[in-house]
């Protein structure tokens, strides 16, 4: 799934269609909510595809924003924060096996005996743990870069 966010009145071709899988979106609807709440808040659903969006004074608002957020070093400071936190979140038992690295025959999941069928975990590769789910939401400074030159030629978008 993703985020196909379109331009209403775009000026260059740059402000035709703006797209983020939904592991990169959501981190920076995040950041925009964070850094330009007075902006966003016109965009009541920035982690749905509904439609929702913001019309061309507000864009070009928050494109300046996040421009000036890159410009002061602040979104690279948060990029290495956000990702420095997803990087200190200690693995987690592994849902398939139960945390035991053998789980049972396709397609049961749970913990399985390897001397009754069981086998090496797939999910966690026989460790019994993973990454958390929430270290699939990566952020960076070119994606936000991106976003900008978007915003400055959509002429207001949606979020489909």
């Amino acid at each position: 799934m993703g985020m196909d966010v379109i331009g209403k009145a775009a000026t260059s071709e740059a402000g035709e269609y703006f797209r983020n899988n939904v592991w990169w979106w959501r981190p920076l609807a995040d950041y925009a909510c964070e850094v330009a709440s007075e902006i966003t808040s016109a965009c009541e659903y920035w982690q749905s595809n509904d439609g929702d969006g913001l019309d061309a004074a507000a864009s070009v608002a928050l494109a300046d924003r996040l421009q000036a957020e890159i410009d002061a070093g602040r979104t690279a400071a948060y990029a290495k924060i956000h990702t420095s936190k997803l990087e200190q979140m200690p693995n987690v038992p592994c849902r398939i096996c139960a945390g035991t690295g053998t789980r049972l025959p396709v397609p049961h999941c749970g913990a399985g005996d390897p001397k009754a069928g069981g086998i090496r975990c797939n999910g966690c590769e026989g460790s019994g743990y993973v990454r958390p789910f929430d270290t699939n939401y990566p952020f960076s400074v070119e994606n936000v870069q991106a976003f900008v030159a978007f915003l400055r030629a959509c002429g207001g978008f949606e979020i489909n």
